[in-house]
């Protein structure tokens, strides 16, 4: 079994850092995309496995996430930087007080820093990320909105971790022909930085919630009924609703 085999049967059934959009809604109630969400994890529990997804904007990442990290490794100013999938196994931080998992792209080796590597693909990204007169702030709640879920799980993945650094990558996109700089050059990447002090009321709240969808999936309930009223766990961690007498 290799070391990719390996980390996949760690992680499946497990709810993820990556995976937390999907639990959550603006309502705060369960919506359809979270029963669904709710049913893949119950069909990886049963059956061991899932099934993949894929898109072209997925592959690219996955194809630059090494040069992201080459880039950080010349442009960051850390002594060391370890990258998980240079390890002889792969990480996958299991929280202590609530059941999520999370693999972070690469650390320093205090685990006090984590990064994540994110390049960017379409055209309107990359562009509102490297446009120089966009402002930081802005750019920064961009980020936040789109990957504040997985920002607030890596943390609550490992208590080690005080710091992410969130890193949007220009890649040197062989198909245009006027793209010459090296990939390493210090515009390709933006860095983002947030601190666990910043955060501490959402990791709490999100804990909670991974603990309710931890619940119901592992009910015997139909997963369409959680959309019916209103679900919470008690202090042993028993899920209480309107389908439990």
């Amino acid at each position: 079994m290799n070391k990719e085999e390996k980390w996949l049967r760690r992680r499946t059934g497990m709810i993820t850092a990556s995976e937390l959009n999907k639990i959550t809604s603006q309502s705060g109630k369960i919506i359809d995309g979270i029963v669904d969400y709710i049913r893949s994890k119950r069909w990886e529990r049963t059956h061991g496995f899932s099934h993949p997804v894929s898109s072209w904007q997925m592959d690219v990442g996955n194809q630059q996430e090494p040069m992201v990290y080459e880039w950080a490794k010349a442009n960051l100013g850390f002594n060391e930087i370890v990258y998980s999938k240079d390890l002889q196994e792969i990480p996958f931080w299991i929280a202590q007080d609530c059941p999520l998992g999370a693999s972070p792209d690469a650390f320093v080796p205090s685990q006090r820093v984590v990064f994540e590597f994110k390049t960017l693909v379409s055209p309107k990204n990359i562009e509102f990320f490297g446009d120089d007169r966009t402002s930081y702030v802005e750019k920064l709640a961009n980020v936040f909105k789109e990957h504040g879920d997985q920002i607030i799980g890596q943390f609550i993945s490992n208590r080690n971790v005080e710091e992410i650094w969130l890193i949007k990558y220009i890649y040197q996109d062989d198909n245009i022909m006027l793209d010459t700089d090296s990939p390493l050059a210090p515009w390709r990447g933006l860095v983002f930085k947030f601190k666990r002090e910043d955060l501490e009321e959402s990791i709490s709240e999100m804990k909670e919630r991974i603990r309710l969808i931890d619940a119901m999936i592992q009910a015997p309930i139909n997963a369409s009924d959680f959309k019916k009223g209103e679900w919470m766990i008690n202090d042993n961690g028993k899920l209480i609703g309107p389908c439990i007498a």
